[in-house]
């Protein structure tokens, strides 16, 4: 037992230290560090039900996506799980994610994942000429294998390796990373507390140019608001530390009435934006005041069918991505 407990204090404390050595302060204010990593297709939410909360998802992941959001969280998985999800993003970008989880009993769960986002045909041009006649497109691929396991009755840990890679016209880039997470169930109205690191790998580069990955440091919490009869809500926050950004705050909700009807909401914003952060340049001598497209509530809402002793489920989420428009996933999963 005591060996076990120096293994949970070890891996609570590396996750900090893991996170530090790659989400790299800066001495910039507000946005100074955006646009300094790549494969940004990695920090786009694949989950309806979590994109629902504000991806305020990382102490909830009980689910599939659970290999996204915190691989710690498959332990909670009691049978073998298929998920399926469609990412509308501005600018008709679609983004396609295929998972599947399985717990194999003491050994401990595992999962796969592949996901790919395209653009569709574009307009090729040149400096000075314009459009070549030609078309290009590009697409972004990513494949995981997850790994969760308990090492107590109360904490458990996870791990993600991807591979991933990136298709622009005729050139290509292909690198790899890997996430990490713990969850631990503190035991009073359900209460747990997470932390996870994403997408932590080696530099890459593109042709030329050099550029690290989105990583982050997050932490998060979860408690029961309530849960009597046929009804039943939790409450989640969640702030995260990136690597290319100023850090995040999230809030979320899910209310289930009758384990077939789930209603949720949320909000995510960023902390310390200057005044100077929300301009957008227009020319030489104009700017304009913008909101911040990572500010903003979302809703969703979700069904549960049974069929047998089996389950289908279908989530549906909206988030406000304010002049970016807005960006709508549909999610489906079931058991067997």
């Amino acid at each position: 037992m005591r060996r076990v407990n120096w293994t949970i204090l070890i891996l609570v404390c590396l996750i900090p230290v893991l996170s530090s050595a790659q989400v790299e302060l800066t001495k910039f204010a507000g946005r100074g560090k955006v646009g300094t990593t790549g494969f940004q297709f990695l920090k786009i939410g694949v989950g309806a039900r979590a994109v629902g909360m504000a991806e305020s998802f990382v102490s909830l992941a009980n689910d599939a996506t659970a290999m996204y959001y915190n691989p710690a969280g498959l332990t909670q998985l009691q049978h073998g799980e298929v998920v399926c999800s469609l990412i509308k993003w501005p600018a008709d970008i679609s983004y396609g994610v295929v998972g599947v989880a399985y717990p194999l009993q003491s050994v401990g769960t595992v999962g796969f994942m592949v996901g790919a986002l395209t653009t569709g045909d574009m307009k090729k041009t040149v400096p000075f000429k314009g459009w070549t006649g030609e078309y290009f497109s590009a697409t972004d691929w990513i494949a995981s294998v997850s790994y969760a396991k308990d090492l107590t009755d109360k904490f458990t840990v996870g791990g993600n390796l991807k591979m991933i890679a990136e298709y622009l016209g005729d050139e290509n880039l292909k690198s790899w990373a890997f996430d990490f997470g713990t969850m631990y169930e503190i035991g009073v109205r359900n209460m747990k507390f997470a932390m996870m690191i994403t997408n932590f790998g080696p530099n890459a580069k593109y042709i030329s140019e050099e550029f690290s990955m989105p990583t982050a440091f997050k932490i998060g919490f979860i408690v029961d608001a309530f849960n009597f009869e046929n009804n039943a809500m939790v409450i989640t926050a969640e702030g995260s530390h990136p690597n290319d950004n100023v850090e995040q705050v999230a809030l979320g909700f899910e209310y289930k009435l009758y384990n077939l009807l789930a209603l949720r909401g949320g909000y995510r914003s960023l902390l310390k934006l200057e005044d100077m952060d929300r301009q957008v340049q227009i020319d030489f001598s104009r700017t304009m005041a913008v909101e911040e497209p990572l500010d903003g509530f979302s809703f969703g809402a979700g069904i549960d069918v049974p069929i047998g002793t089996n389950h289908i489920k279908l989530d549906y989420a909206y988030s406000d991505m304010s002049y970016l428009q807005n960006a709508q996933r549909l999610t489906v999963s079931f058991n067997f």
